[in-house]
């Protein structure tokens, strides 16, 4: 589903200062199978998510997802957002729409579906996600759980091959994590193919089919996540896991 060749992406500041968010990182993702991203903050995780449909142009190397060249100026990347839902960890909502009208908006805008189908479409995406009493409610009235939780019913309303999360409990409360990792669990177990950049362990060892561990810019371990957890082969993976669990 996913192949990434030989990334390459420098983010260049004033006076010539630059960082290397991204140095030669191939790797492969498997239809219905789920990658979690882990390494210290910017180790280059979340350009590499946001790399995957086009949000962070890379410098060099190639991107398919789909069969659809990412990296390619002739690709049409709203028609592959279509495709490769995202999640963020600030919810991205409107906030003058109700949680209802932010999953029918971008379904009438973008996939031309009617009022009455991408409501009912709705309907169904806010009771899977378990707010379905909370359909006529404002961002504002909704608690960082259930706003994450409706971002996810949006993504999926438009019924993605891929969905990638970038630290999307990250701003929640520890009280409303919970729910949220579960509904990406029952994704995960459902067969939908995902990208995970998190610091939940506890999902990670869950859900995850394979690990890919990132440092200044590389991976520089992969594994399952039984092999991983148990007995990680590089120093800088050791180190990491030594600070967090």
């Amino acid at each position: 589903m996913i192949r990434v060749e030989n990334v390459h992406k420098v983010f260049r500041g004033a006076k010539d200062h630059r960082i290397v968010a991204l140095a030669g990182v191939s790797e492969v993702v498997a239809r219905g199978e789920v990658l979690v991203l882990l390494g210290q903050s910017g180790s280059g995780k979340s350009t590499l998510l946001r790399s995957l449909n086009g949000l962070e142009a890379v410098d060099s190397g190639r991107i398919v997802v789909d069969g659809r060249d990412v990296t390619d100026r002739k690709t049409d990347l709203n028609a592959l957002r279509e495709e490769v839902g995202m999640v963020f960890q600030n919810f991205n909502l409107f906030k003058h729409k109700t949680a209802l009208e932010n999953i029918t908006l971008p379904l009438e805008v973008v996939r031309r579906t009617s009022r009455q189908e991408a409501r009912e479409r709705a309907e169904r995406m806010l009771a899977r996600v378990g707010l379905a009493d909370w359909a006529g409610s404002y961002p504002s009235q909704l608690s960082g759980g259930q706003q994450q939780r409706v971002a996810i019913a949006r993504s999926l309303a438009m019924e993605p091959k891929v969905m990638l999360f970038d630290e999307v409990t990250s701003a929640l409360d520890p009280e409303t994590v919970g729910g949220v990792l579960r509904l990406m669990e029952e994704l995960a177990g459902e067969g939908m193919t995902m990208v995970v950049v998190t610091h939940e362990i506890g999902f990670a060892k869950r859900a995850a089919h394979r690990i890919a561990f990132m440092d200044q810019g590389q991976v520089v371990e992969r594994g399952d996540p039984q092999g991983f957890f148990a007995a990680p082969q590089s120093e800088r993976a050791q180190q990491f896991l030594e600070q967090i669990l």
